[in-house]
């Protein structure tokens, strides 16, 4: 299992690096205002799929391995999408045309009308890769996400410098959108043979169980993404490109977790024996743990050294911002542990309305804090929600007790507090995340 976690978490971090790697190179070749206006385009590109989506994204790594059981299972799910973004198109055009031009410092047109093609046509490489990752096929899924990103990295720097301005990150991305979607789609089509047609009974059954993944992702990204256009609204888009860079290499932190969660992710659901599925989620916690704080300690030491040589004076101010993100990842592992034991327990409404809680005091936190503390104010509030968050699906997953795994989640959000409130040497989270290793080990792995 380690080797296969290693694998996955190889080509993944790879992957995910790409695609970090595009986004903190551009300020190399815009001003601050400009690259502002790309964080703004990157949140609304995370923040629409969640409802576009209709979370059918999650209904099939739950039910994909399953697909006999439904009628045209496949062709319902490409074609809900395809209906989705029509008509998010449809209602942009009918609200341009009466008059609404501006949204946040970006154009109406054509930036939001090119943001939804690039969220379409992304959308349908996710579903096609969840597809392959339940099939396990994992040399087409590695294939997939390597070309996707490479050749998105390549057409955006190359756009982004003929272009000379923001909108070439549009024009590249969509252009690797539609060319991963082209090639990659055909692999799910030949592998398997379902009928074309649209089926209402299916589609009633995959939103029954995801619709409430619309509100759990929204309210989820939000956490991450609603800052930075409160801070637009009370500071301007300089301010905004800086946190965007700062967000940027802090949320570096959620590599250490991706390829573990696309591996035993899919295990977990298929897991019917209770023990042996907790198994799995406790080797869960504890891999993300130490990839965690791995990953964190490369994050604070780059930030002291490396990026001052990279960067220009402008971004040299939110360079300490950068650990603080990072810090508030750390309690992360137990949050996506108890978020796929709900999962599977198919607690879809639990989740989005615990998700949905924590995303309205981020953003109220936002708009009270922000007009008077800037960036610092939208990085604690940050780790106060992470933190929140956390505590709330710990507590919730284990039937509203008081145990031992919501007393390790406290003891550790304390910690973390302390140490950022107390402005502490941030190493002192290598100190504090080690016994929480060896209690793991012992207590919860090494005893089944």
């Amino acid at each position: 299992m380690l080797k296969k976690i290693l694998s996955y978490g190889f080509f993944e971090g790879f992957s995910k690096g790409l695609n970090k790697l595009t986004i903190l190179i551009l300020p190399l070749f815009l001003s601050t205002i400009g690259y502002g206006k790309i964080g703004l385009l990157i949140s609304i590109e995370m923040v629409i799929p969640l409802i576009s989506l209709l979370g059918l994204e999650r209904a099939v790594l739950r039910f994909y391995n399953d697909k006999v059981d439904f009628v045209n299972f496949s062709s319902t799910v490409s074609k809900t999408i395809i209906y989705t973004h029509a008509l998010l198109l449809i209602l942009i055009s009918s609200l341009y045309f009466l008059g609404w031009k501006m949204f946040f410092g970006l154009n109406v047109f054509p930036d939001l009308f090119l943001v939804i093609i690039l969220i379409y046509f992304q959308g349908d490489i996710l579903i096609t890769f969840n597809k392959l990752r339940v099939e396990e096929r994992h040399n087409e899924y590695f294939s997939g996400r390597l070309f996707f990103q490479v050749i998105k990295l390549l057409l955006v720097v190359a756009f982004i410098y003929l272009i000379g301005n923001y909108q070439g990150y549009l024009y590249g991305a969509i252009i690797a959108a539609f060319l991963t979607s082209l090639f990659f789609r055909t692999k799910i089509s030949s592998f398997v043979k379902t009928g074309k047609k649209f089926s209402r009974e299916t589609f009633t059954t995959l939103f029954t169980f995801s619709w409430p993944f619309i509100f759990h992702g929204v309210a989820a990204n939000l956490l991450g993404n609603a800052d930075k256009f409160i801070l637009e609204k009370y500071i301007n888009l300089s301010q905004v490109g800086q946190y965007t860079l700062a967000y940027s290499y802090g949320s570096i932190m959620i590599f250490a977790f991706v390829g573990i969660s696309v591996f035993l992710e899919p295990l977990i659901y298929k897991e019917d024996v209770s023990s042996k599925r907790e198994l799995l989620l406790n080797k869960f916690l504890f891999f993300t743990l130490i990839s965690g704080l791995i990953v964190y300690l490369l994050i604070a030491m780059s930030t002291e050294y490396l990026l001052p040589m990279i960067y220009n004076t402008s971004y040299h101010n939110v360079f300490s911002y950068i650990p603080l993100i990072a810090i508030s990842y750390l309690v992360y592992p137990y949050y996506l542990k108890s978020n796929y034991k709900m999962i599977y327990e198919k607690k879809s409404m639990t989740i989005a309305v615990t998700s949905v809680s924590s995303a309205i005091l981020n953003i109220s936190l936002n708009i009270i804090f922000i007009p008077l503390y800037g960036i610092y104010a939208a990085v604690f509030t940050t780790l106060i929600c992470y933190i929140l968050q956390s505590i709330l699906f710990v507590f919730i997953s284990n039937r509203y007790r008081l145990n031992k795994e919501l007393l390790e989640v406290l003891i550790l959000s304390i910690a973390l507090i302390i140490i950022v409130y107390c402005n502490l040497n941030l190493y002192w989270s290598t100190v504090v995340i080690i016994p929480f290793l060896f209690y793991n080990y012992f207590y919860k792995i090494k005893v089944q």
